[in-house]
């Protein structure tokens, strides 16, 4: 399946998916199941991948994706979460220096905004694309159990 790709300020993406999120929500009656299927086939570039980062991540992808079927899940899980906060976010992660192993996820530490934020990363199967799957703000305790993991930059 093809999907659309969305660059630019993260309000291009931001806006038109989330008054899409709203309209499935209300036509679903919240059945959040069948607002993510149909959400569209959209990936929005958030940044491009440092070397470094592509080494630690196992992939040659050039750039990280966020697909609006996970925000659609981030809408849900994390609604606290403003627009300022993604796109700040998203402008530190090119610059991230903390990344850890969690099974086959990536754990991407932010901690150089106003409050810790904690980037769950994956690669497809083939390893040719990279993916943002969520962000939230985070503890210091959940911080300290990240750090136990192995870190890979």
């Amino acid at each position: 399946m093809k999907y659309e790709t969305v660059t630019g300020p993260f309000s291009a993406f931001y806006d038109p998916m989330k008054a899409i999120y709203d309209e499935l929500m209300a036509k679903h009656g919240g059945d959040f199941d069948k607002v993510r299927a149909e959400m569209p086939k959209v990936n929005y570039v958030v940044s491009s991948l440092p070397k470094y980062i592509r080494e630690a991540l196992g992939t040659m992808a050039e750039s990280l994706w966020f697909s609006a079927e996970d925000f659609a899940k981030q809408l849900n899980h994390h609604p606290e979460l403003t627009i300022t906060e993604y796109a700040n976010v998203f402008n530190k992660i090119k610059d991230c220096t903390e990344i850890y192993e969690s099974g086959a996820l990536k754990v991407a530490l932010i901690t150089e905004y106003e409050r810790p934020y904690v980037v769950i990363l994956k690669t497809t199967g083939n390893h040719s694309e990279a993916y943002i799957v969520s962000l939230h703000t985070s503890r210091s305790g959940y911080l300290k159990r990240i750090r136990k993991h192995k870190r890979l930059c």
